[in-house]
């Protein structure tokens, strides 16, 4: 992909050129594809601010989804959306429907935040797609408890400081059991009644009960937008939202 398509004839060429490479249509798939485009450059090309929410759809992983949605509408002039919400396009079965929907709308994007919680499922696919260059300058990764900010112990003075500590521990100790008796033992002495049974159920609701990680090919591309300032790390809900204030 070399330059953002500024019509929809250059979009068209693009997706057959590039996302279908190789996949040569038959007349009812290019009618349809080129419909499909038409409407979808009505519905998001205008004067407004576009953003592409990418992440898992499954919960609890896609309430913090619909947080950074919600976040983004509240600006002024914006449209925040995710992909399932678009309507799909309807092609052959040996044609990539949904691969091109997503080439689309994040063509169509003014930028393209993308809210990463594990590196497994759909948001990982994703993750890949979004490093072309072509779309990575216009990405923005918020990573969960890729960085510890609560590893200080003097921070620990409220409940809601406690539990994000646990968090981070899910994804960073390799004794997690033993790691959140003893945050739960330092809590209590500072007088947070919290048991370990506590911490535990709340990193299993937080985290659908998996033993979150990130590869190291996902770290390894994670340092390529930490160098490109485009990469933050958020441990809560509330800074997500004061993350994603570096979103233009």
């Amino acid at each position: 992909m070399a330059k953002i398509p500024e019509n929809t004839d250059e979009l068209a060429d693009l997706i057959l050129d590039d996302v279908l490479h190789g996949l040569e249509l038959d007349p009812v798939d290019s009618e349809r594809l080129l419909s499909y485009i038409r409407e979808r450059h009505e519905h998001l090309f205008g004067p407004h601010s576009t953003y592409f929410v990418l992440g898992s759809y499954e919960p609890p992983f896609k309430y913090r989804l619909e947080e950074a949605l919600d976040v983004l509408n509240h600006r002024h002039d914006a449209y925040a959306y995710l992909l399932a919400t678009q309507p799909d396009l309807h092609v052959s079965d040996d044609v990539p429907g949904l691969k091109v929907k997503f080439f689309l709308h994040a063509l169509y994007a003014d930028v393209i935040p993308l809210v990463l919680e594990h590196d497994t499922g759909g948001a990982v696919a994703e993750f890949g797609r979004v490093e072309r260059p072509i779309l990575l300058d216009r990405t923005y990764l918020f990573p969960r408890a890729l960085e510890e900010h609560y590893d200080d112990e003097s921070l620990l003075t409220t409940q809601e400081a406690v539990l994000a500590r646990a968090i981070e521990l899910a994804y960073h100790a390799d004794d997690l059991d033993e790691r959140l008796a003893t945050l739960a033992e330092r809590a209590r002495d500072r007088g947070i009644d919290i048991s370990t049974r506590d911490l535990g159920s709340y990193v299993d609701a937080e985290l659908d009960g998996r033993t979150p990680s990130y590869s190291g090919v996902i770290t390894d591309s994670l340092v390529h937008l930490e160098s490109l300032d485009r990469c933050f790390s958020w441990t809560t809900t509330a800074e997500l939202d004061e993350q994603l204030s570096h979103v233009p």
